[in-house]
């Protein structure tokens, strides 16, 4: 079913090792998810006890990672008033037991799930414990959706914006016209950063050169495999002479990869995923996004902890949970910083003074609202078509969130190897 490390406090749970960890409380003003509340309460003697599900190692510096790290920074904002405990590694039909393993032996009062394929097993659990609450990522049952009970909700930090800004960092900067993609698995969540990684790369090289990309995609079908990713990247760079590398594999593999053949003598660039891999690749890191879960299990926490719970579905995307999402002039542009959600990390000193500016651009355009780039307007003013050629997004329209959720199409620019 799974393993994990001991953190603070831990044992042996329903054949699991299960680690704990303590942390503290502060007040965070969230302005994400078009809303903005405060919330003051009277300190209560008992802590809230939380417990996570991941589906990959805690300590995989990648999507799994992340969550453990949002999970550590939230303790820690309610100042010993929460005690959390996480399982690892739990594949998605050992989830139910898991999830059921830290209700009843730990007695949790809330249950976060952190895989999509947690969803449905996480609903049932729902019915089951009407006193728990849960928190499912990167799915579509809610009890404020309707489709499942009311102590459940849903929430998402979006990378696809950025991964659209690493694109166009990725075609500002490939001298071969060639960029790969390391995919897990084909589904609409992962084809929406894999096409937007493509059009982005499409848009600045063709502007640059007058040439089309050349972006080929290695699917992987498994969310952690550091074998099958550093394969991949390795056939990315020597089959399809990729000298920029984009994965959503969870861990830094390619990014190792990219700075390996860099040290030998050809250039390659990779990306940080979720977390900040700089120090794995410090010759080739290009640029990447880094997300902090933090803001919004604390969201979970103030409303567990007071007893205001109500189900939501959070969609965070850049701009949410900042004080302000005013857009900022690209030379006074935040991009780099740690801020809100979701940010991109610092774009290297390779990356052209003219794309530098534009990429910062977009970046405070989007936590404004004001740019999204499944558009014509990120496509150089042209129609998205599919690998069938089937205009996906036409001229003058922009993708909304029913079309991102079930992107189930992959842009006409990409093939597979």
């Amino acid at each position: 079913m799974g393993t994990v490390s001991k953190t603070v406090a831990g044992g042996l749970l329903g054949g699991l090792i299960i680690g704990g960890a303590a942390g503290s409380l502060g007040t965070y003003l969230s302005l994400g998810s078009s809303r903005s509340t405060v919330t003051t309460t009277a300190v209560q003697s008992k802590k809230l006890r939380a417990g996570y599900i991941y589906i990959g190692p805690a300590k995989d510096f990648g999507w799994s990672y992340s969550h453990d790290q949002g999970r550590q920074w939230a303790d820690k904002q309610m100042r010993g008033l929460v005690e959390s405990y996480y399982v690892e590694g739990v594949l998605d039909p050992d989830a139910k037991g898991a999830m059921k393993s830290l209700l009843e032996s730990r007695g949790v009062d809330l249950v976060v799930g952190t895989s999509f394929g947690y969803m449905d097993p996480m609903a049932e659990l729902a019915a089951e414990f009407p006193d728990k609450y849960f928190v499912h990522i990167n799915g579509f049952r809610a009890g404020v959706l309707g489709n499942a009970p009311e102590n459940m909700s849903v929430a998402d930090i979006n990378t696809y914006q950025i991964f659209y800004l690493e694109g166009l960092a990725a075609g500002s900067v490939t001298e071969t016209g060639s960029v790969g993609v390391v995919a897990t698995f084909p589904v609409p969540v992962i084809n929406r950063l894999v096409n937007a990684f493509i059009l982005g790369a499409r848009y600045a090289y063709k502007r640059r050169t007058g040439r089309e990309i050349k972006a080929r995609i290695v699917w992987l079908n498994t969310w952690f495999d550091p074998v099958k990713a550093r394969d991949a990247t390795v056939s990315l760079i020597e089959l399809a002479g990729a000298d920029v590398v984009s994965s959503v594999e969870d861990s830094p593999t390619a990014l190792q990869v990219a700075e390996e053949f860099t040290n030998k003598g050809r250039r390659v660039w990779g990306f940080s995923h979720y977390t900040d891999m700089r120090s794995f690749g410090p010759n080739s890191h290009l640029t990447g996004h880094i997300v902090n879960w933090g803001v919004v299990y604390l969201e979970f926490y103030k409303m567990v902890y007071t007893g205001t719970w109500r189900s939501v579905d959070i969609w965070a995307r850049l701009g949410d949970f900042l004080p302000s999402r005013w857009a900022k002039k690209p030379e006074d542009s935040t991009l780099g910083r740690e801020e809100g959600a979701v940010y991109m990390a610092p774009l290297s000193s390779r990356v052209p003074d003219e794309w530098q500016l534009h990429i910062k651009a977009r970046y405070e355009e989007m936590k404004e609202g004001l740019f999204e780039p499944f558009s014509s307007d990120g496509n150089l003013g042209e129609p998205i078509r599919d690998l069938n050629g089937e205009v996906r997004i036409d001229v003058g329209r922009r993708a909304d969130r029913t079309a991102l959720m079930n992107m189930d199409w992959i842009v006409e620019y990409a093939s597979e190897i």
